[in-house]
């Protein structure tokens, strides 16, 4: 179980917080908010690469901000940038880089990384033919490297920030259809997202972030699907605004 209890973070301008949510076991759970609303801070915060003013996050009840190489190689984190990988690798050197982090981090062989990554690569439909450096790929194609690189060691926690930044409608089903079969084999999964009806179709929780507040944290399947989710986000955020006045 991920828990976020009381987490606080700021920088000039911005502040985050107090932020307190569950996302339980085997569940996939959806983060949005509008632009600024402090959802790659949250994501950052809860991984601790964003400095905390307070509280934390657990996984299992070990605290994630602690950042034990054991505890982080159990999560795969992709950040909201393409450009968060090593441009001048390949895409399979990228990925033996990742299986030897974690090998590291684990203090154990991942004989069956580089097969599992050539199995998402046939899923997310990446090229493994050819041989570019992953700074010279396109936008999808790079994320797509990107994604398998973060999955390969078969984390128990998957932190996603807008992973479907540049994929093109098949490989966004592709990714979409991965994530859901992800969740059945007992992942949990935390993506933010502008999609609610893609929301509607794999999530089990909804997180609405505002202003660096949750305004909303609901089941999907208690908001009545696609059609649900944008009254109950509009209110919320009212609701929000109005005890927000002076």
């Amino acid at each position: 179980m991920l828990e976020i209890r009381n987490l606080r973070a700021s920088y000039p301008g911005f502040a985050l917080g107090p932020v307190t949510a569950t996302v339980r076991t085997g569940e996939f759970a959806t983060l949005v908010g509008t632009n600024g609303s402090g959802k790659s801070t949250l994501l950052r915060s809860i991984l601790g690469l964003q400095k905390l003013d307070g509280g934390g996050a657990q996984w299992d009840g070990l605290p994630i901000p602690e950042r034990s190489p054991a505890l982080l190689s159990l999560i795969g984190y992709v950040s909201d940038s393409p450009k968060d990988v090593l441009p001048e690798f390949t895409a399979l050197e990228y990925w033996r880089y990742c299986r030897i982090a974690h090998e590291q981090a684990r203090r154990e062989r991942l004989d069956g990384a580089m097969e599992r990554a050539e199995f998402l690569a046939d899923r997310l439909d990446f090229p493994l033919g050819q041989a570019s450096p992953l700074g010279a790929l396109s936008l999808g194609t790079t994320r797509k490297a990107q994604i398998i690189g973060a999955l390969l060691a078969e984390p128990d926690l998957v932190i996603l920030d807008e992973p479907f930044i540049g994929l093109d409608f098949i490989a966004a089903r592709a990714l979409e259809s991965l994530l859901r079969d992800l969740v059945d084999d007992g992942a949990t999964v935390l993506a933010s997202s502008h999609d609610l009806d893609l929301t509607s179709r794999i999530a089990d929780q909804l997180v609405v972030l505002h202003a660096g507040a949750i305004v909303l944290d609901r089941a999907v399947a208690d908001l009545g699907g696609s059609g649900g989710l944008e009254p109950a986000i509009v209110e919320a955020l009212r609701i929000h605004r109005e005890a927000s006045r002076p």
